[in-house]
């Protein structure tokens, strides 16, 4: 599949919708703002993707090729707690809702649900608790067990309450002296991670890193039916490249792709290898669905 050169990093690509629903706080969601990387085929399928921990959703721009095949949609994490919720369904509720308002399930395409580290973590929970039901996975540089981080954050995660991660983010600018001509997956990775600017509260972190420090859904994912695709960098030092595999081999008839030398922002720093596989990914569940008509 041959997808649309990836976009100029300086140009205005994002179409910001506000979305908002009853109980919940309000969100901007974020959709391609012009061809070619805005889809407007009713047939095809919608693309929903969450963002990681720390991630804007804006991060997702070098994803935008994607759109000649879908309808791109990623949606701002909400910092508040949703009532009658624990754990990651605070941040599943609001993607759920999200679908539901949308009626992206009723489209003739369906939707895809797929994200980046905790992005990935929420949309297997979203698809454990079927209220919406995707067409397809997509799982970049993700994790279902809590027990494939090392032991130190998951003892350590209850300061993420009261600890300034927001400043301690920012302070990432000091070490950047130190790693900004570095070509590997770690300097890399930081670069990125020292650019981002997106606001996020106490409660916000506290929510989800305990959620992802807590978790365990490799009990529900050996049941899920439906195609998965796995993404992971070999030299991921966030979150190893065996939580990967352990989710490739744990959901029936996923398919894992490696990306030799990428870190935990492959998504990003290794953008066109990440899109070939979700392309054939895409074009495989297209296919199937004609096939099926």
């Amino acid at each position: 599949m041959i997808l649309p050169p990836l976009p100029a990093p300086d140009a205005e690509l994002w179409s910001i919708e506000p979305f908002a629903s009853a109980g919940l706080e309000p969100v901007d969601a974020l959709r391609p703002a012009r061809a070619p990387y805005r889809n407007e085929n009713p047939n095809a399928p919608a693309l929903v993707l969450i963002p990681g921990l720390t991630m804007d959703s804006r991060d997702y721009v070098r994803q935008l090729p994607l759109g000649i095949l879908v309808d791109i949609h990623t949606l701002q994490a909400n910092n508040q707690a949703v009532q009658g919720e624990e754990g990651f369904g605070h941040f599943v509720r609001h993607v759920e809702e999200y679908i539901l308002a949308k009626k992206l399930e009723e489209r003739p395409g369906g939707f895809v649900l797929g994200g980046s580290s905790m992005g990935g973590a929420i949309s297997l929970a979203i698809c454990a608790r079927g209220r919406v039901k995707p067409r397809g996975l997509v799982l970049i540089g993700s994790f279902a067990n809590c027990m494939k981080l090392p032991f130190y954050q998951r003892v350590l995660a209850p300061l993420s309450w009261y600890l300034p991660l927001d400043f301690a983010k920012h302070s990432l600018r000091i070490f950047f002296r130190f790693v900004r001509n570095s070509r590997g997956a770690v300097g890399q990775d930081l670069r990125f991670m020292w650019a981002r600017h997106v606001h996020r509260t106490h409660g916000y972190y506290g929510r989800a890193i305990m959620a992802l420090t807590r978790q365990n859904q490799i009990p529900q994912i050996k049941k899920f039916a439906l195609p998965t695709l796995v993404i992971h960098g070999t030299k991921d030092w966030v979150l190893p490249y065996s939580a990967g595999v352990e989710m490739a081999e744990t959901i029936p008839g996923a398919r894992l792709v490696s990306v030799e030398g990428a870190g935990h922002i492959l998504f990003y720093t290794h953008a066109e290898a990440v899109n070939s596989a979700m392309a054939d990914f895409l074009d495989s569940l297209n296919a199937k669905r004609r096939d099926a008509m």
